[in-house]
């Protein structure tokens, strides 16, 4: 790792030999770790950006992306901590904040290293979890199924070690490094004269591992394929329950990892369909979904509180909801045909939003499913206040914004930064000049050689988004002139609402390849290989004739061989 924090909990001198223990089993150099943490500070090599989904004439041959250490998310790492030592452990940690690259924290997961802050906050977090997990009898015996004889069963120690390292850890540990567990817990429980601080700082130094910080896969040599690293049970394990339930592999999944049941993709495939019937895989979906629609930004969102006082953080936080539901609905409730989420013609409200929207029939509390009226031209995520709000600025809507997430984050084209010399703010009427609507005045960013090639491709789209304004209410008029809305979108036609830019949508031959490369993303931690086509191209078949169900597309990911194979670490 990048630095070794100093250890500041203790101001007498009996821990002051044991906390040197403690730092030589976590960082390296008593139990074989040098290696490993050698290869968690050099960053990954970034991806070279999106990949045409599709793939050409010839596919090419299989090669699975490098092998990487990827640290935990914090959403993921509260999660292991609630699942090792109980809620109120996970209600004391503070993990450093998540880094997005390539769009995706995963990706950034894999290729930026940890800070000196963040492993301070590692440290804090791993004692303070301890020491919740053992604060009371009744927590105790929950975790600890042996009763120690004295402050120096080393038996029981070992006991409980050799379990909660192996569920801390997602593989056994080996006798060296329980051994060298056993000899932490030890000192610190005869330098208190008391079991349980053993116990403590045994747990915190466990929490304080890479391998317990990262996904470690390095994976073993494949035998068929020389060239090829094959990930073991225990790292597939790992994988897999923190793609489809965003939490540390269960006894069960850990033991069919050691039965051998994740070597063949039939017994991947027969996990993950187990684990896509928990309630947890709804929690995990939900965290993509916060990120790839960027719902998780609407809490921090300002709107000029003069112009749309309505915006208020209830409403924000209704918004937010409202599409997580519509989503959840689509997914889990229906088993429903996703591409329904580009032109659905109902959403999910409460009383506030309903009234916003002019909607009549919501209930006095809670949420519900409304149909849309026709005329109101709302439909599918594009026409939900969430994403029309964030895709737009404070005061003024930003059309330029607005398609660009539809290329960008729904069709995988990615668009070119301006120039630096380029201003982005429109020029100050003249006096006595007519209005202008937000389409007359992106007229000569479409002109302009040096910004048309980028705008032609954004700002059709997001002015037919027009009618709805910064906050995403429905408006006929934009600066006192009526709105134009009526738009065109590649070869597929024009349309002027958001439901018909989402039927469109579905018929664009970009997304669904797009939705698929970006569940990969996330589930991988990194931008997909040319090496890798052929894998995605089989997703996307198996999607395409599941009926677009997205559970079918979580199994269909988890069990491909891109997602079980991966190649040597590339030496820069």
């Amino acid at each position: 790792m990048t630095a070794t924090p100093k250890y500041r909990h203790h101001r007498d001198q009996r821990p002051m030999a044991l906390l040197l223990v403690l730092a030589c089993a976590v960082f390296g150099g008593c139990t074989g770790q040098a290696e490993l943490n050698e290869e968690v500070s050099r960053p990954d090599t970034p991806g070279e950006g999106p990949s045409t989904p599709g793939g050409g004439p010839q596919t090419p041959a299989f090669k699975p992306a490098p092998v990487t250490l990827r640290s935990l998310l914090g959403w993921q790492y509260r999660n292991a901590i609630a699942g090792l030592l109980g809620a109120e452990a996970a209600n004391a940690v503070e993990p450093p904040p998540d880094s997005a690259v390539n769009g995706f924290d995963a990706i950034g997961a894999s290729q930026l290293a940890l800070s000196p802050v963040a492993l301070m906050k590692y440290e804090s977090s791993a004692m303070n979890a301890a020491k919740v997990a053992l604060s009371s009898t009744a927590t105790r015996k929950a975790l600890i199924s042996c009763t120690p004889t004295g402050a120096g069963d080393e038996a029981c120690l070992r006991e409980f070690l050799s379990r909660f390292g192996r569920r801390a850890w997602r593989r056994p540990l080996s006798d060296a490094e329980l051994a060298t567990w056993v000899t932490v817990g030890k000192q610190a429980a005869t330098a208190y004269d008391d079991f349980y601080k053993g116990v403590e700082f045994a747990i915190a130094g466990l929490l304080q591992s890479p391998h317990f910080l990262y996904q470690v896969e390095v994976g073993e040599l494949d035998l068929m394929r020389p060239g090829r690293r094959k990930l073991t049970g225990h790292e597939l394990a790992t994988r897999l329950s923190f793609f489809l339930a965003g939490t540390t592999p269960s006894e069960e999944l850990l033991a069919a990892a050691e039965r051998g049941e994740l070597n063949t993709r039939d017994g991947l495939r027969a996990h993950a369909q187990q684990l896509v019937a928990r309630p947890e895989a709804r929690d995990a979906l939900a965290h993509f979904f916060d990120e790839f629609l960027r719902l998780r930004e609407l809490p921090t969102l300002a709107k000029n509180a003069t112009l749309f006082p309505s915006f208020t953080p209830t409403l924000a936080s209704g918004m937010r909801e409202e599409t997580q539901r519509f989503l959840a609905d689509l997914v889990w409730d229906q088993n429903g045909d996703f591409r329904d989420a580009f032109d659905a013609d109902y959403t999910f409200v409460n009383q506030e939003l309903a009234s916003f929207y002019g909607l009549a029939g919501a209930p006095r509390t809670g949420f519900a499913r409304l149909p849309l009226p026709p005329e109101s031209g709302r439909g599918g995520l594009l026409s939900q206040a969430s994403l029309l709000s964030l895709l737009s600025y404070q005061s003024t809507t930003s059309p330029t914004q607005r398609g660009k997430f539809v290329r960008e984050r729904l069709l995988c084209q990615p668009i070119a930064a301006p120039p630096n010399n380029v201003i982005p703010s429109f020029p100050e009427p003249q006096p006595g000049e007519a209005p202008k609507t937000m389409r007359e005045k992106l007229v000569e960013h479409q002109t302009n050689p040096s910004c048309s090639g980028c705008h032609l491709m954004m700002d059709p789209i997001g002015l037919g988004l027009e009618n709805y304004d910064p906050v995403g209410r429905f408006r006929v008029t934009d600066n006192g002139a009526t709105i134009d809305p009526v738009s065109s979108f590649d070869q597929l036609g024009t349309f002027q609402t958001p439901r018909q830019l989402g039927q469109l949508l579905r018929q664009h031959e970009r997304t669904i390849p797009c939705l698929v490369r970006n569940l990969f993303r996330a589930a991988t931690g990194h931008v997909e290989v040319e090496g890798e086509t052929a894998p995605l191209l089989a997703m996307e078949s198996a999607f395409t004739a599941s009926g677009y169900r997205m559970r079918e597309l979580l199994v269909e990911i988890a069990s491909s061989d891109a997602f079980r194979f991966a190649s040597p670490q590339e030496v820069q």
